[in-house]
């Protein structure tokens, strides 16, 4: 398969399947579960030893709306191993238990992307676990949100709404059930809270042009606390 976006970003997660992504004369292997972060380049070609699905987020809409035309790479192609992913969240879920915390997550980040500490200079994303009949408080951000459900059982959802009440709790709440490799997207500035009332853990990979917000000081993210006052980062 071949691509070729306007885009300063390109980054994919490989749902199922193994191969290897021929870019700009260098060959990235891949396999279920690892994340390929590219820039700008010509065609990119991807070679499938397996049937095999991505999950691909671009930039090329920024772009298109701007006007304008990529021609510079501000990253180099990197590749995030599932053993490296898995690892580090499993760090995460074991800190996360001492001290009760409401997201349990990594992120992922580019050397490169020192001021804003984003897997790319545009896009931003997260591999994240929502335990058994956990809950991740509400909270909003200017960015906007694509969310990738993994696995789950059913019982794992999302509400979201545009105000929270003095309780820190969404009013008029929308829900959205979540299905393995089904997507959503939150909009930029909506309070949302993740639920899991399941049998099983639930994973999950938030994509959003958070590199950008950061970069330009408007993500304005807030979340709420366990005594229902909200607190910004």
């Amino acid at each position: 398969m071949s691509t070729n976006f306007n885009a300063t970003s390109q980054l994919f997660y490989v749902i199922y399947g193994s191969g290897l992504t021929d870019f700009d004369g260098i060959n990235i292997p891949w396999k279920t579960g690892d994340f390929v972060a590219l820039p700008i380049g010509k065609e990119t070609r991807h070679f499938a030893d397996t049937n095999s699905v991505f999950y691909l987020v671009h930039d090329e809409p920024l772009l298109r709306y701007l006007g304008a035309k990529a021609n510079s790479q501000r990253f180099k192609p990197t590749l995030y191993t599932s053993e490296d992913s898995l690892r580090e969240l499993d760090k995460v879920k074991k800190e996360a238990k001492a001290v009760n915390r409401s997201r349990i997550s990594v992120l992922l980040a580019n050397k490169a992307m020192d001021q804003t500490l984003t897997v790319t200079h545009t896009l931003w994303a997260m591999l994240g676990v929502l335990p058994i009949n956990a809950v991740q408080l509400p909270h909003r951000h200017q960015s906007v949100a694509l969310d990738l459900i993994l696995d789950c059982a059913p019982g794992c959802y999302t509400l979201v709404g545009t105000k929270i009440s003095a309780k820190g709790e969404i009013i008029n709440a929308t829900k959205v059930d979540w299905k393995p490799y089904s997507a959503f997207i939150t909009p930029p500035g909506y309070w949302h809270a993740h639920y899991n009332e399941s049998i099983r853990k639930a994973h999950l990979i938030p994509l959003q042009d958070a590199g950008l917000q950061t970069y330009l000081r408007t993500l304005d993210i807030k979340f709420v606390l366990p005594n229902g006052e909200t607190s910004a980062q």
